[in-house]
């Protein structure tokens, strides 16, 4: 494709691409936004080297024209966006590229794997965060997907609200918290519990988190308290009946002692085993695999789809352009995005307006902007960390009434409303 353009002299043409989704996996009421950092910091290194070319140069793929254009391939556009941690809608467009057509297109995979990947699991960890209903949330799920997939799933959970990770990559990289419980293998390669126990009070402290069920959990909690003195920070409970499990283990710690002692849960825990666990005495919950494959929805289903497109009529100029296939309509036209709220400050509309728009419509009543330039005419102009993307969640969640967070199967908390003019239109 890309070779075409070039070669028909199509790739220089201004294009204006926008991101966005055309359905909320699940019948979830909103997503969350995750990954345009990675983005920004990828763009940097967008580039050909010698390598790159030789192979597209072994294997025929594109003519010597392009990979002259390859060579030279610089981002030299604008992007704008909503800031990571935004939540958003169907149609909310999370990410506009403004460039040459070829730059623009080049970039449809990079970003769209990214914010699809990274969108998905903080959607997720946001979710199973909310049902934990304030109690702490640690991410495990590094060994269920690849090394450097878990490093990110890592940093977009972390964004989602989840407490601390397992992973130390990412805690290096991104300063995320970290932390960590003992395995079945630690204990099992002891000549019995108690004597894993002991070495685990000894070297690792009689506060740390103590794994009871590995034979027996009765029998191992009362082998963490002897370890400890009854000074264990808690226990960590993986198999059987999780609500019966804990009921009985904090009766158990208490007979003992050892009031103190949290009880975690862990097993693939998603959002449902979560709320249906609330009630009972668990003080912190482990999710993994769930969470890290996005709940049952490992892509946000972002699309890449252009907008507009510089005409060949210099007097006509920018064209809007869209899909107009059954199922996958959309509107053209580069759009401003705000968010309607009403006067409790609840979302009410996505407020889409195209540049034809009477500026009237576009501030009357009360709006929140969303769109930020990152960057400008290939220059990185705006940038957020982590904790900037993690502030923006926790920030933004009160405009979704709290009893219809964890809804699905449903429709959007909020519907997109695109301006036209002087009016709605769609």
């Amino acid at each position: 494709m890309l070779d075409s353009l070039v070669k028909s002299d199509q790739a220089e043409k201004k294009s204006v691409f926008e991101i966005f989704v055309r359905e909320i996996p699940q019948g979830r009421p909103f997503g969350v936004l995750a990954g345009t950092e990675r983005v920004l910091a990828g763009l940097a290194d967008f580039t050909f080297n010698g390598t790159h070319l030789s192979f597209l140069r072994s294997q025929n793929i594109i003519s010597a024209i392009t990979r002259d254009w390859l060579a030279d391939f610089r981002f030299t556009g604008n992007i704008t966006g909503y800031r990571e941690g935004e939540i958003y809608f169907p149609f909310s467009p999370v990410l506009t590229v403004e460039a040459q057509l070829g730059e623009a297109l080049i970039l449809e995979t990079f970003i769209l794997s990214i914010l699809n990947s990274d969108s998905a699991i903080a959607s997720a960890a946001n979710r199973i965060v909310e049902a934990a209903s304030g109690r702490f949330v640690m991410e495990a799920g590094s060994r269920r997907i690849s090394p450097e997939s878990a490093v990110n799933a890592a940093r977009a959970a972390y964004i989602g609200g989840v407490d601390v990770t397992s992973n130390l990559e990412a805690g290096r990289r991104w300063g995320i918290p970290t932390a960590g419980t003992a395995s079945h293998a630690f204990t099992l390669a002891f000549g019995s519990e108690e004597e894993a126990f002991e070495n685990q009070a000894k070297y690792l402290g009689e506060d740390s988190i103590f794994l009871v069920d590995t034979y027996n959990i009765e029998q191992g909690i009362r082998n963490a308290v002897n370890a400890t003195n009854a000074n264990l920070g808690g226990i960590r409970i993986d198999s059987g009946n999780l609500g019966v499990e804990a009921q009985i283990s904090r009766k158990l710690l208490d007979d003992l002692g050892a009031r103190q002692a949290k009880i975690m849960v862990s097993g693939d825990l998603d959002e449902y085993r979560i709320k249906d666990l609330i009630t009972e005495p668990i003080d912190a919950f482990e999710s993994g695999h769930k969470l890290v494959t996005g709940s049952g929805s490992g892509s946000a289903g972002f699309v890449y789809k252009l907008v507009e497109i510089e005409d060949s009529d210099p007097l006509i100029g920018m064209r809007p352009v869209a899909k107009n296939t059954s199922g996958k309509k959309s509107k053209g036209g580069r759009k401003l995005a705000k968010r309607k709220l009403d006067l409790a400050g609840i979302a009410i509309e996505e407020s889409l307006f195209l540049d034809a728009c009477n500026e009237r419509i576009r501030t009357t009543g009360n709006f929140r902007d969303l769109q930020y330039l990152f960057v400008d005419e290939g220059v990185i102009s705006g940038r957020f960390n982590i904790e900037d993307a993690r502030n923006q969640l926790a920030k933004v969640l009160s405009e979704i009434p709290k009893e219809i967070r964890l809804r699905s199967g449903s429709h959007p908390a909020v519907t997109a409303v695109l301006y036209d003019g002087v009016e709605a239109i769609g």
